[in-house]
């Protein structure tokens, strides 16, 4: 993990964001919504306003110059957390939650069908405490609630 930065996130660094997070989207959610729940995606774009709006508040990982991922904090609340689809499993999102949890995250929400995040929160010893009804995109989706132990 030697080679990952976390720096946080600057305003020339808006548009790999958005890239990012779409391809993030598009890698972890689509497959979990029905077509109607994608078109509004598309027609929305809403990586684009997130990024605009909270660019201020996220942290990225840099490697090799590159932005490979990213998080953002409000106070104990993990609001979002991503590593670029290429980079799942290189350490990124490691460094990441580290340093998220050592800014003080201590919940977060996960959706029931990202099974590979949720174990990897479980593996960090997070523990779930709540479970609801989400939407993602206008589409209805079990949505995990987890504090760190």
């Amino acid at each position: 993990m030697s080679d990952i930065i976390i720096r946080p996130a600057r305003l020339a660094d808006a548009e790999a964001l958005k890239h990012l997070l779409d391809r993030s989207w598009r890698a972890h959610w689509a497959p979990h919504v029905d077509g109607l729940a994608i078109a509004r995606y598309e027609a929305e774009q809403p990586v684009v306003g997130y990024v605009d709006s909270y660019i201020g508040d996220m942290q990225v990982a840099e490697r090799g110059g590159v932005v490979v991922g990213m998080y953002h904090r409000e106070g104990a609340w993990l609001q979002a957390i991503h590593v670029d689809s290429w980079a799942v499993g290189t350490g990124v999102g490691r460094a990441l939650m580290a340093a998220a949890e050592a800014a003080g995250a201590r919940r977060l929400e996960v959706r029931a069908f990202n099974v590979r995040a949720r174990d990897f929160y479980l593996s960090r010893g997070w523990v779930d405490v709540d479970e609801h009804e989400g939407a993602e995109m206008g589409m209805p989706v079990r949505t995990i609630v987890m504090e760190r132990g």
